[in-house]
Formats: structure tokens, C-alpha cells, sequence
């Protein structure tokens, strides 16, 4: 696995959590990171990290919002109130075309079924490029 695909799959995998909790805010922490990331990549430090860098540009690319974020000095973090935007529900609901999603995220997390690795790094994939594309489209 490549280092981006790592970071897709930290993606999905957050994103899963957040639907699997509705419009619920929900407070993030490094311990968090640690349930989460059931698949890691390197020491308990590296994921955490990881998984702060992923909530921090899921938030800048506006897929959820953070009521408030705090960092520590000897290293961690909190991040309060997070919830899904209108942007990350839409992303959400769009149709993937991907035949291992099966349709929108959204159904697929509803469906129940056991995701893998792979599933969570190609929801993330997807978030990545549907973000882009409509980036893309509003320059043009």
C-alpha cells in the first residue's frame, strides 16, 4: 500500500464512523485514532498523526465541520463537535459507479456489511476524486 492510499483509507474509514453516527457531533481524540485505524502504519504516534492530518483536511475541504480543535503541546489532540457537512452528505449519497461500493457509500455502509481495507481505501479514493472533480468544475 502506497502512502496516499494509507491516508484514503484513513479517510474512509473516518467517514464510515461519522455516518455510522448520523448528524450525532462526536468528539475526536487520539485514542480514537487508535479504534478507528484498525489497519495501521507504523508506531501509535505515526497514527495518530495520520489520522489528525485526515480530519484536518476533510474538514478544510468542508466534508465536516469541528466545532473546535485543540492541539497539545506533548503531542495529541481534540477535535469537539464533529459532524458531517451538506458537502460530506452529498459525497455520501453520490453514486461511486464502483463495482466494490456498489452504489453510494451511504448504501454501502447501510447495507451492514463487513468492509476491508480495500473497500475503506477506495470510499477515500473516491472522496479525493469527487472533491477534485468538483473543484475542477467550479474553476472551469
Amino acid at each position: 500500500m502506497t502512502e496516499i492510499e494509507y491516508y484514503y483509507q484513513t479517510i474512509g474509514r473516518i467517514l464510515v464512523y461519522l455516518i455510522n453516527r448520523g448528524l450525532a457531533r462526536v468528539d475526536l481524540q487520539a485514542q480514537d485514532a487508535m479504534e478507528i485505524m484498525t489497519e495501521r502504519r507504523g508506531d501509535e504516534e505515526e497514527v495518530v498523526k495520520a489520522f489528525a492530518d485526515c480530519l484536518r483536511w476533510m474538514q478544510d475541504e468542508g466534508l465536516i465541520r469541528v466545532a473546535r480543535s485543540t492541539d497539545y503541546v506533548g503531542g495529541g489532540y481534540h477535535f469537539a463537535g464533529v459532524q458531517l457537512t451538506s458537502k460530506g452528505i452529498a459525497v455520501i449519497k453520490t453514486d461511486t459507479k464502483d463495482d466494490e461500493i456498489g452504489g453510494s457509500i451511504e448504501k454501502k455502509v447501510s447495507d451492514g456489511a463487513n468492509l476491508d481495507a480495500s473497500t475503506y481505501t477506495k470510499i477515500g479514493e473516491f472522496v479525493g476524486s469527487f472533491l477534485g472533480s468538483l473543484t475542477k468544475s467550479l474553476a472551469s
